[in-house]
Parts: C-alpha cells; sequence; structure tokens
C-alpha cells in the first residue's frame, strides 16, 4: 500500500526484465566471491582450480584470471540492457546462478573444514 493507502499497481512492480537484471548482478557478485575464494585456496595450497582453462590463466597471470571471471557476467549483466531475453537466456541465467551458489558452497565448506583443522 502506498501513503494514501491506495493499492501498488502492477506498473510500481518489477518488471520481468528488471528481475532477470537483479539476477544477472547476483551472478556477477557470485562470480566475484568464487574469484576471491579460489585465489585464496590456491594461493594458501587448500585447493586446486578444477576448471583447465581457468587454471591455466590463473597460472599464467593472476589479473587476466580475475579479469576473465569478472568480465563475462559483466558481458552478460551489459547485453541484458540492450537485448530482449529469451526464454533460454532465462533458463540459461538461472543455471548459471544455480551453478554458483554450489560452488560457493563448497568454497564455504572447505574453509570451515580448513578453519576447524588450524
Amino acid at each position: 500500500m502506498t501513503r494514501s493507502g491506495e493499492m501498488e499497481t502492477t506498473k510500481t512492480l518489477p518488471t520481468s526484465k528488471d528481475r532477470l537484471l537483479n539476477t544477472c548482478f547476483l551472478l556477477f557478485c557470485l562470480c566475484l566471491i568464487d574469484a576471491v575464494f579460489t585465489d585464496f585456496g590456491i594461493r594458501y595450497g587448500h585447493i586446486s582450480e578444477s576448471n583447465p582453462i581457468m587454471r591455466y590463466i590463473y597460472e599464467a597471470n593472476i589479473v587476466i584470471f580475475y579479469f576473465v571471471k569478472i568480465s563475462l557476467p559483466a558481458l552478460l549483466f551489459t547485453l541484458m540492457h540492450f537485448c530482449k531475453p529469451s526464454k533460454y537466456l532465462r533458463y540459461f541465467i538461472v543455471a548459471a546462478v544455480a551453478v554458483y551458489v554450489f560452488v560457493i558452497s563448497l568454497h564455504i565448506y572447505w574453509i570451515v573444514i580448513i578453519t576447524a583443522f588450524i
């Protein structure tokens, strides 16, 4: 309800594209967290990068590693402003968020295990 006591209309609610942009931003944040946790884990010898392409990039140059990790979701986020999202793109973004939530869960798991045994 608004101040005047009127019910909010659907015009004031977020659109599907707004929710999708929010989801893209969430994906960007998850990728950034993944990059930081991965760097920390590799740097201190707790984990290794599972993706062979990202492992090669990490070993070659850490700055490029961060750039790649952050640039892909940032590019997707930017494209969402200019393109009409298709049904398949929505599924892809939701699937990517689900995968990154799982990856972040793994990172949290090994951080808890490591701190428990230090």
